[in-house]
């Protein structure tokens, strides 16, 4: 059973700290970009909600990452910055902030709930602490935040003004900083992009980018359902066995909320045992945000145990 790793190495704090042979402007992007303001995953557990960071879905997210692959499937290349991409795709939320947040209704802001202001602001930090690892890191993530807001757009129903005007004017900047990261990473720039990608064939580079691209996906959404104990994603149905190859369905089986089974099998091991860090608060609005901040503080993590196989 694998215990997720601890310490702040997905950390924005972190990330600002490492030694770093990034440019003036990127430091000081990701530190403006830093924000503080907490959601969290919110698992319905019958009389209480089990209250989970997204920093630990994210460290879930790459602790999978670094056990794909097989004699069907790949493993990531360049497997360390894909697998580093994975694990901080999220490190834009406040990841060990004390003092999280309320809904309207008195409960614990769910990721789900984010206002647009706030995503775009949490996206633009997680691209930006991504690239301080490196170019590559930070092209994934900022695929990752793209696709996010295009969803976002081709689904939001009668989105405000402002609403638009935010997602359109986070997706112009993190087109600016692909752009720039491809050129940096010696990857074609002249050719047409859809959601910051080519079409399949343009070049072997650029396959295997769109191979760990779907990769970062998968495993982002693997975390998230068992975070939350939900079936949110029957099938996955973009993901590359090998890169160049036509995408393949992957289903995924929930029989009960903290387990899940996976076809076909990406990874290295068989089934596999993992210990998210949750805090358990009763399941009821609060009456002040004080009071939830007080008894978030006060009560200790206990570990979530999660299945795959």
């Amino acid at each position: 059973m694998a215990n997720l790793p601890s310490g702040n190495w997905g950390s924005p704090e972190g990330l600002l700290e490492a030694p770093t042979t990034r440019s003036s402007k990127f430091r000081r992007l990701v530190r403006s970009a830093t924000v503080c303001v907490a959601t969290m995953i919110r698992r319905d557990a019958q009389t209480h909600f089990l209250l989970i960071t997204q920093h630990d879905h994210a460290l879930l997210s790459g602790e999978l990452a670094r056990r794909l692959g097989n004699c069907d499937f790949a493993a990531p290349s360049p497997y360390q910055p894909t697998v580093e991409a994975i694990a901080h795709h999220d490190c834009g939320w406040p990841l060990h902030d004390d003092a999280p947040t309320l809904n309207p209704a008195g409960l614990p802001l769910h990721v789900f709930e984010a206002p647009v202001p706030l995503a775009t602001q949490v996206w633009s930090a997680s691209v930006a602490g991504a690239m301080n690892l490196g170019d590559y890191q930070g092209l994934l993530v900022s695929l990752h935040t793209f696709a996010l807001s295009s969803l976002f757009l081709a689904h939001a129903k009668d989105p405000s003004r402002p609403d638009l005007f935010e997602m359109n004017k986070f997706q112009h900047r993190q087109s600016e900083i692909q752009e720039d990261l491809r050129q940096r990473l010696g990857l074609r720039t002249d050719v047409p992009l859809k959601l910051g990608l080519p079409k399949i064939g343009v070049s072997p580079a650029d396959d295997q980018l769109a191979f760990n691209f779907r990769l970062l996906t998968a495993m982002d959404r693997i975390s998230l359902a068992l975070c939350c104990g939900k079936h949110l994603f029957p099938t996955l149905d973009d993901v590359h066995a090998q890169p160049g190859q036509p995408p393949a369905t992957m289903t995924l089986q929930m029989p009960d909320p903290s387990t899940m089974l996976i076809d076909p099998w990406p990874f290295d091991q068989a089934a596999m045992t993992f210990q998210v860090p949750a805090r358990r608060l009763r399941k009821a609005p609060f009456a002040s945000l004080e009071e939830f901040q007080h008894l978030y503080r006060d009560t200790a993590a206990e570990p979530l145990t999660l299945q795959v196989g």
